[in-house]
């Protein structure tokens, strides 16, 4: 009996040391953690601008009292309670953890551990915010100012994102496609709005992609495509035609690419110049043809779409219109009808008309005047005979105000820079010959000056035709060169390098490049353009595409 007896308080005291064994393990699990062992002051900024992901630096206050802690564990929670995923254990006087392309959760916990590794029943927490960010520029354009073809320069214009976050700079990328980035150009500021590119060769798009502020370029970007703006310079060649045949025509010359391009008014307009082309000028944006036998004025735009028609009767019948001049936003005309007319240019009408003389060819502006050449050509076999006066129309009142009396039937006109007026008169074809006279800008005083037949100035250098025949029929032919400045011809021989130009009907300057261009006419065939260097060098020969060209015009647009 005593054996049993002792056999069961050996059990019963075995038991108690196993469950006082037991007692100890769970006091060494439980960690009771105050306020005093939780970090503060925790703070947490999204520096990534790419939705569902977070970057930034996590900070805190180290806990109140650390004396029995080891670490800070950091966990992630989408409700705010549950530990999910841990990410780091950050020593308990540290007071910082960076965290990099995190996948997005609600909260952040912050939990105590001590120095037995068991981590505290409370924790301090913060919620965050997924800062996606309105990182792409807005209204994103570019302007090309550099007009040469295949080639690009200009302003990079865009407007920054509102409410930026966390944006370091932009990049701006050349792209072929609007998706594939290719070269990188700049790097600028987040508070620019503009960058001025350099002239470069083309390319199709500008990609702008901002920065976060860990300098990784973000997901979205802005694009805008790229025009090419070039300038097209080149004259329009207007092709007379046959009178009564309906076969008048416009031509384009492009002096950069060199190409002609014929029919450029029917391409443009799907109807026919009409009959006899006799003058065209390029003013403001517009550009105005006039078509003699047809009756119209064409305005149309610089690459020859029509704008506007002007169709003018007066006393019953269709007025003719001749030859063109410009001053101060107007454009004149004169009407073979013996009529100048202005132009309003913005209505695309007629505004007044000033009878002057008979049949009158050439207007010209010259000390706040309008210089008419009245022709009387009609009347050549009428006893009348040809007119032999330039009415000088005063330009405020639009009124003639004097005629200034010359050799019969004057026609083509120039002025130079002293506003002195160049008159041809053409005679009578027999005895009277071809004559050019200067008339003084101040006296009106008429000088002869030698024998012309056409006659075109560019800086006060009159480029000047003379044809004519001699007993046996040949047609004799010069060119020569006459500067107003010192009133003496340069030379008799313009053409420099040999070149043989025959049957002249038209010679026309260009102001910019200071060709000069000599148009031919067999009045059957068409036409040859020859273009010369100032110098009197062929520059180029080629076909018009139409019979009697009346001149060449320049003309310059940008495309874009």
């Amino acid at each position: 009996m005593s054996k049993l007896f002792n056999l069961f308080l050996f059990i019963a005291l075995l038991a108690i040391g196993f469950s006082s064994c037991s007692d100890d393990d769970d006091d060494d699990n439980i960690f009771i953690n105050s306020a005093e062992t939780l970090p503060t002051n925790i703070a947490f900024e999204d520096i990534n601008l790419k939705g569902g992901e977070i970057s930034g630096d996590l900070t805190w206050t180290k806990p109140v009292n650390t004396s029995e802690l080891s670490a800070i564990v950091i966990y992630t929670s989408n409700d705010g309670t549950n530990k999910e995923t841990k990410l780091k254990e950050i020593p308990v006087n540290d007071e910082k953890y960076t965290l990099t392309g995190i996948n997005y959760a609600k909260y952040l916990l912050l939990v105590p551990k001590n120095k037995n590794n068991v981590e505290g029943n409370t924790f301090a927490k913060i919620e965050l915010k997924d800062e996606v960010g309105n990182n792409v520029v807005t209204d994103l354009s570019f302007d090309d100012t550099d007009y040469a073809k295949g080639k690009i320069g200009g302003k990079l214009t865009w407007t920054k994102p509102t409410g930026i976050v966390n944006l370091s700079k932009y990049i701006i990328y050349t792209s072929e496609d609007g998706t594939t980035k290719k070269d990188k150009i700049a790097e600028v500021d987040t508070d620019i709005e503009e960058y001025i590119v350099e002239s470069r060769s083309m390319t199709e798009f500008f990609i702008v992609v901002a920065t976060d502020l860990e300098n990784k370029e973000v997901e979205d970007f802005a694009k805008t495509e790229v025009k090419d703006a070039y300038e097209v310079s080149g004259i329009y060649i207007l092709n007379s035609g046959k009178q009564g045949h309906n076969n008048a025509n416009m031509s384009f010359y492009d002096l950069t690419a060199k190409t002609l391009s014929t029919k450029v008014f029917e391409a443009a307009n799907g109807i026919s110049l009409g009959d006899t082309g006799q003058d065209i000028i390029v003013y403001g944006t517009k550009m105005y043809i006039a078509v003699y036998g047809s009756g119209v004025i064409f305005v149309t735009d610089k690459q020859g779409k029509q704008l506007g028609k002007i169709e003018s009767v007066k006393n019953g019948k269709a007025q003719q219109p001749r030859g063109f001049t410009t001053h101060d936003g107007k454009v004149y005309v004169t009407y073979f009808d013996g009529n100048l007319a202005k132009i309003d240019t913005t209505k695309m009408e007629i505004e007044a008309q000033v009878p002057v003389g008979r049949n009158p060819e050439y207007v010209r502006v010259a000390n706040n005047n309008l210089y008419v050449a009245n022709s009387g050509g009609l009347d050549y076999n009428n006893p009348i005979g040809y007119d032999k006066f330039v009415s000088v129309v005063d330009i405020a009142t639009f009124k003639e105000t004097t005629k200034i009396p010359v050799v019969i039937n004057p026609d083509k006109m120039a002025v130079d820079s002293e506003g002195d007026i160049y008159v041809i008169s053409n005679g009578d074809y027999k005895t009277i010959p071809n004559t050019l006279q200067r008339i003084d800008a101040k006296t009106h005083k008429v000088t002869n000056v030698g024998n012309a037949t056409w006659m075109n100035i560019n800086n006060d250098k009159l480029y000047i035709i003379y044809s004519q025949y001699d007993a046996n029929w040949n047609q004799v032919i010069t060119y020569s060169v006459y500067d107003t400045k010192t009133e003496k011809i340069i030379t008799d021989k313009f053409i420099t390098d040999g070149t043989v130009v025959n049957k002249p009907f038209s010679i026309t300057t260009d102001p910019v490049n200071n060709y000069v261009y000599i148009g031919t006419s067999d009045y059957t065939n068409n036409g040859d353009m020859y273009i010369f260097s100032a110098e009197g060098k062929l520059i180029n020969k080629f076909d018009t595409g139409g019979i009697s060209p009346a001149g060449a015009y320049y003309a310059s647009w940008i495309v874009k």
